[in-house]
């Protein structure tokens, strides 16, 4: 089977190639972990090897995603747009503190203008990924853990139909064992990648697993990995 390869250095050995295509996957990680690094290595990569992408950002501008970019890595991504290989989104919304019974209405709404974005923008380019980054502000939007749920399939069920294979990210709660905000999108996803910020050898800070990916003989060690300017780097130790 043909695999959605992330080409970061060394990850795609630990899924066996890669993603499996048209899956949605959940990168998940506490603040400072090397989220958005490693959502836009997926982007960048891929778009540089020909399969464009669509980069979904529900907290960051699109102008400090690109200057993080180049800060980090001195990666040039605004070439990568004019070449149509990749497009950035972004869907940052206010929303009242309270909301009247028609609150299920206005997540209808929200979603579905999400899904039209996403979709104009795969139908235009061709796309084959999709970055949402972050999962997150939906859940916290969505109060109800049943509207959530919803919700977040029905996003999920469009991106699939689209025919990408999508990585979201979300955070993890200081507390709780959760690996989301509300411990829903885990279970929905096909696969579960954690990222920790723990010393693991004095030198080694950030670690990488593999939680969960489904028809996919995973590796379940936990690795230390590195952001480098050549990329994430994941690291083997003896």
């Amino acid at each position: 089977m043909d695999k959605c390869k992330t080409y970061i250095n060394e990850f795609d050995e630990l899924i066996e190639g890669g993603f499996i295509p048209n899956s949605a996957n959940l990168l998940a990680g506490k603040t400072g972990t090397g989220k958005s690094s490693f959502c836009m290595s997926f982007a960048y990569c891929g778009a540089k090897e020909g399969e464009s992408c669509v980069y979904i950002s529900t907290e960051e501008t699109i102008e400090d995603i690109k200057k993080d970019a180049t800060a980090v890595f001195n990666w040039d991504m605004e070439k990568l747009e004019k070449d149509n290989l990749l497009r950035f989104i972004s869907i940052r919304r206010d929303f009242p503190t309270e909301m009247s019974g028609e609150e299920k209405k206005i997540i209808q709404l929200y979603i579905s203008d999400i899904s039209a974005q996403i979709a104009e923008a795969v139908k235009e380019m061709g796309a084959k990924r999709v970055v949402f980054d972050s999962i997150s502000t939906l859940e916290l939007f969505i109060r109800d853990d049943y509207l959530a749920r919803n919700a977040i399939m029905d996003l999920l069920d469009k991106m699939k139909e689209l025919g990408v294979t999508a990585l979201l990210t979300g955070t993890i709660p200081e507390e709780g064992g959760k690996l989301s905000n509300l411990g829903i999108v885990e279970f929905l996803v096909d696969g579960v990648i954690k990222l920790d910020f723990v010393p693991v050898i004095e030198k080694f800070k950030r670690t990488i697993t593999v939680r969960k990916m489904r028809r996919i003989n995973h590796s379940s060690l936990i690795h230390p990995f590195e952001i480098t300017g050549d990329g994430i780097k994941i690291l083997n130790i003896a």
